[in-house]
């Protein structure tokens, strides 16, 4: 009887170190369980929240100019050639009014890949939950469908918003998420 209750005892204390032990247990999350259609109303709502903040802390959509620089990874925003927001952005994908479609910034050999290493974990995402429109390049979309993609990437990313940059000619729209924002008046002085 000693030696059961001893075998109980080890199994019991077994049991509960692997239940408190988080790298041996699985954590179930929302994003593990979530339908397409709920990802897509808890994401626009996040980003709805996200946008207001940065209105209203950075005055976004303010400025007279915009600009962006693949290369160096910013979204600039000046006023009267003063640079006033400085945003570090992640390219998400573009709208195309032309041909009615999105593509994905990681199908998109058009972009430079420092602007698109995070967008990745979005196909890998949808991959590992079977949502198509996460993980086709290209699909019939309009422009909600880009900003439906836009507030998944930066619900999942945990973005602190989402510019649209229009073409010249207002036929392409594409979408980049806000990583990091300085604003230029909080930057250390050069001496």
């Amino acid at each position: 009887m000693k030696k059961i209750l001893k075998l109980y005892s080890l199994v019991l204390v077994v049991f509960l170190t692997s239940c408190n032990n988080k790298s041996s247990s699985t954590k179930i999350e929302l994003l593990d369980t979530v339908s397409f259609e709920e990802l897509s109303k808890i994401s626009c709502e996040y980003l709805k929240n996200q946008q207001t903040y940065c209105q209203d802390k950075y005055k976004i959509g303010e400025y007279e100019r915009w600009d962006y620089d693949q290369l160096t990874g910013k979204l600039i925003f000046s006023n009267k050639g003063v640079q006033k927001v400085i945003i570090d952005y992640e390219e998400v994908g573009s709208v195309s009014l032309r041909s009615n479609t999105w593509l994905w910034a990681w199908g998109n050999s058009s972009i430079e890949e420092n602007v698109k290493k995070e967008i990745t974990r979005i196909r890998a995402y949808g991959i590992k939950r079977g949502f198509e429109n996460l993980l086709t390049a290209k699909w019939s979309a309009d422009i909600v469908d880009g900003w439906d993609m836009a507030a998944i990437s930066a619900y999942i990313l945990k973005a602190k918003g989402v510019y649209r940059v229009p073409s010249d000619d207002n036929k392409l729209f594409s979408f980049m998420l806000f990583k990091k924002i300085t604003v230029v008046d909080s930057l250390p002085k050069k001496k």
